[in-house]
């Protein structure tokens, strides 16, 4: 008995453009699910090419207009009979969307299915190293896990998937369209971190950047993943355990915990285990192991979120380039593995000590350490400040500034917040009440 599931479905390829000719309005439903190439058949491709150029001008798509715009375009490939018979044999429209999903899957099977015969052909050869074959192939198959690869659209597709996001904005009743930060403050600011987006925390060493990672990460109850290039697992298991629980944090590493921190160290490792968060404490990482890891943690436990303390400490892929271009390579590459894998990364970046000689002492953009590329990748760029760590009798004790530097979502702004130290919990600066994920 043959099992094999053929890589294409004429009758939904026919489905979809017969449906279009019955309902010329839904080619922008379904050029958002579909593009030219997901057809098998050669004509087919031609007829959906026709239509979105038919829509483009405002032209219902049926098979006089169709046959008129193959002929201004010396097209013979497709007879006239042909989109004839596409109508007639179409008895509705109402099933188009699913029909257009069918013809996708079907598409990315003969991709996957390409990509696994070129990964065979690679296997054999010797030109490439063999981490790179793997990392290619990895990264080739998951590209296909989006929905859509469409990257052109008309102006009229563009104005509706605005006005689609414009009435999904309003559907959503003021909630941040984002994943949350847990600083409700930096989330009106942010609209909270947005899929693919790189996000940049820079500060000077002490200030509570891994904290304020960490903070994030308890933020949001989906799953993440953390890649600790300074501290091993120990140290951040304390932190969480400290910001989750309340805990004095020296306490917890000098042994000198009494019984009601040991009842709040219950619930929060109780709380905690119900969280799906990866960690990596691996020292020396390079950016191609960090996106080998990444990968495999979004196939496997479907990370919503990936954390990295710090973007300094990663490595290039080449021991022998320079150190600002080890550091651009690896902005680029925490750029790429946002996209690839459609999730926020969030990482932290060292600050030039260059600041500490200015009078005032807050980091800006331009302070972050090799920071052109990092300038350049990043969607965000966050500045942590608390000025206590500088000024002993500071009359701000006990805040943090977190500046928004860059936005490409929306304004730069500039929040406060309540930074206990004790603890290491960041909360909102307008937040009088107990403070709990």
């Amino acid at each position: 008995m043959n099992l094999r599931v053929p890589p294409h479905s004429i009758e939904a390829e026919q489905s979809v453009l017969g449906g279009l000719m019955l309902r010329p309005d839904g080619i922008d439903v379904v050029s958002s699910h579909l593009e030219v190439e997901d057809f098998y058949r050669g004509d087919h491709r031609l007829i959906f090419r026709a239509m979105v150029a038919l829509s483009a001008r405002g032209t219902p798509c049926d098979a006089i207009t169709l046959g008129d715009w193959f002929a201004k375009h010396d097209f013979d490939q497709v007879p006239p009979a042909y989109l004839m018979q596409l109508a007639n044999d179409t008895p509705s429209a109402a099933n188009i969307v699913a029909y257009a999903r069918i013809v996708r899957e079907k598409a990315i099977r003969r991709r996957v299915i390409d990509a696994a015969v070129g990964l065979v052909e690679d296997a054999y050869g010797a030109e490439r190293e063999t981490m790179d074959l793997l990392d290619g192939g990895i990264g080739q198959l998951m590209s296909m896990q989006h929905v859509s690869q469409n990257t052109e659209y008309t102006l009229r597709q563009t104005l509706t998937i605005a006005y689609e996001a414009a009435m999904a904005a309003k559907a959503r009743g003021g909630r941040i369209p984002g994943i949350p930060t847990g600083l409700t403050e930096l989330d009106d600011v942010l609209g909270g971190l947005h899929n693919s987006d790189l996000i940049v925390i820079g500060a000077r060493p002490s200030v509570g950047k891994t904290a304020l990672l960490l903070n994030i990460a308890l933020g949001d109850d989906g799953s993440a993943g953390l890649f600790s290039t300074e501290q091993p697992v120990v140290q951040i298991g304390s932190r969480l355990l400290a910001i989750k629980g309340g805990i004095n944090a020296s306490r917890l590493r000098n042994g000198s915990h009494d019984d009601e921190d040991l009842g709040r160290m219950a619930n929060a490792v109780a709380d905690l285990m119900e969280r799906e968060l990866m960690i990596s404490d691996a020292a020396g990482l390079t950016i191609g192991e960090l996106q080998r890891v990444a990968r495999r943690w979004k196939h496997k436990y479907g990370i919503r979120r990936l954390l990295v303390d710090y973007l300094q400490r990663v490595k290039g892929n080449d021991p022998r380039a320079s150190r600002i271009d080890q550091v651009g390579e690896v902005a680029v590459g925490l750029k790429d593995i946002a996209r690839e894998l459609d999730i926020p990364v969030i990482a932290l970046a060292q600050v030039n000590r260059e600041v500490e000689k200015r009078t005032d002492k807050r980091p800006n953009m331009g302070d972050l350490a090799n920071s052109s590329e990092i300038e350049k990748e990043a969607d965000q760029i966050l500045m942590l400040y608390r000025d206590e760590v500088y000024n002993k009798d500071s009359a701000d004790k006990g805040l943090a500034e977190i500046s928004v530097e860059k936005n490409r979502h929306g304004p730069t702004g500039f929040i406060r917040a309540v930074w206990h130290a004790e603890t290491m919990r960041f909360r909102d600066f307008s937040h009088h009440g107990a403070y709990d994920y």
